[in-house]
């Protein structure tokens, strides 16, 4: 089933997945594949399970049930480091720097699945391959940042930083959750817009969850819905109507919620 990383196959296959904790189901079973070089958004209202299915995606948790298989193999047997640096990266809301760090320091922080140890502590006094730090920056488009602290950086500024120290990752799938939750919309569409041009540019499959629906439907190909746990609809983004959306929402009781046709 897998057609091969230049291929368009599936680069995850998720075979009924699903997680409990005590007092609620997280995630029902669900079945999905995403093929390789996608652009999925997820949406649904707060706690519908859309941050734990990023989650499983990217091997931060494992489901109770089923398996992640990312690139044919399966995620729960994967050690963390450089097998799974190559293949999936994350973006949080929170950016996860080190404030007192400087930008590059942040940056490399992206490789540091690849190198020993010995090396990332070099790297603190001596930063390396600081040129990847330097490019990711420049595409980035905060270069003249590099040295600059980077609790001094607006937050579009940071979330820039963290999707610089993405591209020196550079692994083949992209996972953001909410990346633009906490940007005003001019910011958020920003952001949304280079966060899908270098998945465009470099051939990388992206996953993310957001409440916006014009950057969805501006910038993604396909859309899944959840509610309580629950896969509402998979579909191509063309086809994700108005109704369909509030109708994901109205059985919440959340008509007037963020996620509205106007939002």
């Amino acid at each position: 089933m897998n057609a091969g990383r230049n291929g368009h196959g599936p680069i995850y296959c998720l075979e009924g997945i699903s997680k409990s904790y005590p007092d609620v189901v997280a995630l029902a079973p669900l079945s999905l594949e995403i093929r390789r070089e996608e652009r999925v958004a997820i949406v649904g209202p707060s706690g519908s399970g859309k941050t734990t299915l990023l989650h499983m995606l990217g091997g931060v948790i494992q489901p109770d049930q089923g398996r992640v298989v990312i690139d044919g193999r399966n995620m729960a047997s994967m050690a963390s480091g450089r097998e799974k640096a190559g293949l999936v990266g994350m973006i949080h809301q929170q950016f996860d720097l080190v404030p007192r760090l400087s930008v590059l320091h942040n940056v490399l922080a992206g490789r540091l699945g690849y190198w020993s140890l010995w090396r990332s502590l070099i790297s603190l006094i001596s930063p390396q391959e600081r040129h990847l730090a330097t490019e990711a920056l420049r595409k980035a488009g905060i270069e003249d940042k590099i040295s600059q602290r980077t609790s001094r950086l607006s937050g579009g500024e940071q979330q820039r930083v963290a999707i610089a120290r993405l591209l020196v990752q550079d692994s083949q799938v992209i996972l953001a959750d909410e990346p633009v939750a906490s940007l005003d919309p001019t910011r958020s569409e920003d952001i949304v817009r280079l966060i899908r041009e270098i998945a465009e540019e470099s051939g990388k499959t992206l996953v993310a969850s957001l409440h916006s629906v014009p950057l969805v439907r501006a910038h993604f190909t396909r859309v899944i819905g959840l509610r309580k746990g629950t896969l509402a609809f998979d579909l191509p983004v063309t086809q994700v109507t108005d109704d369909i959306l509030t109708e994901l929402y109205d059985l919440e009781g959340n008509r007037d919620g963020v996620l509205s046709p106007a939002s």
